[in-house]
């Protein structure tokens, strides 16, 4: 009788991985506790093809213990300013009705996702290159 091989790629309901290149690297590891968590709400909604569909919105935030509009708009600016995530969209409010603003993990090539509406193309190389340095 031979056993299975078990992936270990795969995880109920999926996982998120960090690449130790870049959780090596001083702007990760110098997050802010408050970023730290808003990288962690937008990782989990990557599932391998809607990388630039990424969002974290004040309610999103409210599931994973709740974070003031102001910590939150300052953590998105945060992981901006060192190159971890990437805006795809700008948020709107009009008569058509509300958008919110969408991201891309930088680590991870921009994927195309129709009827977003993103104000990037899709890239095939990421925005950020992991190296050792």
């Amino acid at each position: 009788m031979t056993k299975k091989k078990r992936d270990r790629a795969s995880a109920p309901g999926g996982f998120l991985a960090l690449p130790k290149l870049l959780m090596e690297q001083r702007d990760f590891r110098e997050l802010s506790p408050s970023a730290l968590k808003v990288l962690m709400v937008l990782g989990s909604q990557y599932n391998g093809r809607n990388n630039g569909n990424l969002a974290a919105t004040h309610s999103m935030m409210d599931v994973w213990g709740g974070m003031a509009k102001a910590t939150l708009a300052k953590s998105l600016r945060e992981l901006q300013d060192r190159n971890l995530i990437s805006k795809t969209r700008e948020n709107r409010r009009g008569r058509e009705g509300a958008r919110c603003a969408l991201f891309a993990l930088t680590w991870h090539t921009i994927d195309d996702c129709p009827g977003k509406d993103l104000d990037v193309v899709p890239s095939i190389i990421p925005l950020r290159r992991l190296s050792q340095a």
